[in-house]
């Protein structure tokens, strides 16, 4: 992890691909997400119903494909706005990188290791191959730490790794992984299929959080308008979200914006919306999730012992 994330401050990785652009004209602001998943159901609606556009920005959506690449693209400049892990960011800013986390969309970690059919527990996995998303974060850290709890020694287990969901999905299907790390719309997917939950980290993520809002110190101190546009849109999306009113429309805003089937996006909707609810109405970042993950991070050995972060955060801007 040390290595990439020196990586991470010397340089920044080309832009992987871009989405639709957001409806109407209004000033540009340049906003990175990871992956084609339900963990950026907000920001999909907040195009899709205008939320952008009613406050005044036009969002140019960018797929960075990883929470990485996210971090050395806002770093660089290609992105006004990016949404890396909670554990990128603090391994990043703990490594000397400079920016600003001004919220939190997703303050769980809503996550889960699905199994082949003949993986039945944790005493299965000898020899076998398992898909994580890092060799060191914090699915990562509970997995390893999960195993222990079961009797298995992960050095047992051939672990290798993607920051991609669709790759460690189509691994998992093609039988090139026992195991995946998955999310939603992909690990519904998954079980449609025959495999199953074998563990799951939303219980163990208090605490944690998954999609936080970066920016940097620039262009936060040069477009503080359009950072709050930014995060009221985001808040009117996840409020419209979590309304039973919307429910049909918001399946059908997920399953074209995932391209997956429309009874995987309707599964999602009843696993995320009605049971994990891992939006935060708030965008709150409690100091407490920067200690715990910055805890971690030493644990894993890419922080050191006695680290602090400092001033790395701002709510401020966030909507009353």
């Amino acid at each position: 992890m040390k290595t990439w994330m020196k990586s991470l401050l010397a340089g920044v990785a080309m832009v992987a691909g871009a989405l639709a652009p957001a409806w109407a004209a209004g000033k540009t602001v340049t906003i990175g997400i990871n992956s084609l998943t339900a963990i950026y159901w907000p920001t999909y609606v907040a195009r899709a119903k205008g939320f952008y556009t009613k406050n005044g920005i036009d969002a140019d959506i960018i797929m960075t494909g990883s929470p990485v690449k996210g971090v050395q693209q806002l770093i660089g400049g290609s992105l006004d706005i990016a949404h890396p892990t909670l554990y990128t960011a603090v391994n990043a800013l703990a490594q000397g990188a400079k920016f600003t986390l001004v919220g939190c969309v997703v303050n769980t970690l809503p996550y889960s290791m699905v199994a082949r059919p003949e993986i039945k527990s944790a005493a299965d996995l000898k020899g076998k191959t398992v898909m994580l998303a890092f060799k060191s974060d914090l699915q990562t850290l509970m997995w390893r730490d999960w195993l222990k709890s079961n009797g298995v020694d992960p050095a047992g287990i051939d672990q290798i790794y993607d920051p991609q969901a669709a790759n460690r999905y189509a691994a998992l299907a093609t039988k090139n992984a026992s195991v995946s790390l998955l999310n939603a719309p992909f690990d519904l997917r998954a079980a449609a299929e025959g495999n199953h939950v074998l563990m799951e980290f939303g219980p163990l993520s208090q605490g944690y959080a998954m999609a936080v809002v970066a920016t940097r110190p620039d262009y936060l101190k040069s477009n503080p308008a359009e950072v709050r546009a930014y995060l009221k849109a985001t808040q009117e999306a996840i409020d419209w979200l979590y309304d039973p009113a919307n429910k049909a429309e918001a399946i059908a805003i997920l399953a074209r914006d995932t391209k997956q089937d429309a009874a995987i996006a309707a599964a999602t909707y009843d696993d995320y919306v009605l049971h994990q609810k891992p939006y935060d109405r708030m965008l709150d970042l409690p100091d407490s999730f920067l200690q715990r993950t910055l805890d971690s991070a030493i644990e894993l050995g890419d922080a050191q012992k006695g680290q602090t972060l400092g001033a790395v955060k701002d709510l401020s801007y966030r909507p009353n």
